[in-house]
């Protein structure tokens, strides 16, 4: 992150820091988030900003898609669009305007079906129509 402008820069091995700066319970959980984030959002750019990891479209405006941010028991995986998805299993929370967040508290959780769903979603929700 450049200090002076608060943007993020996508600086090389970012990411795996803030993996490895939390606790092992936590850590667990985020590498099986980050896993299943990689393989739901095909392209998506991956930076650390504001303590989380990030996801946005790669090609300008650059739509920012969600993040998964660690909590002290729990890791929060935002959707910036959030109101916008589908949500079948209810898994959503939040009251905002068009912010929506899954806490996650396992790695079993971080691998669930649904959660891997709502990526995907958020993901063709945010590409550009063609």
């Amino acid at each position: 992150m450049d200090k002076a402008t608060g943007a993020a820069t996508g600086e090389p091995g970012a990411v795996e820091r803030l993996i490895e700066s939390r606790p092992a319970a936590i850590r667990e959980i985020l590498v099986q988030l980050r896993l299943v984030a990689l393989d739901s959002l095909p392209s998506a750019q991956e930076f650390a900003y504001h303590n989380a990891i990030n996801y946005k479209l790669p090609e300008p405006p650059g739509t920012w898609i969600c993040y998964l941010a660690a909590q002290r028991n729990y890791v929060n995986v935002g959707f910036y669009f959030g109101t916008q998805l589908s949500d079948p299993h209810k898994r959503l929370e939040g009251t905002g305007k068009r912010m929506r967040h899954v806490k996650v508290r396992t790695a079993e959780e971080a691998g669930a079906k649904e959660l891997a769903d709502l990526l995907r979603e958020a993901w063709s929700r945010c590409l550009p129509e063609s």
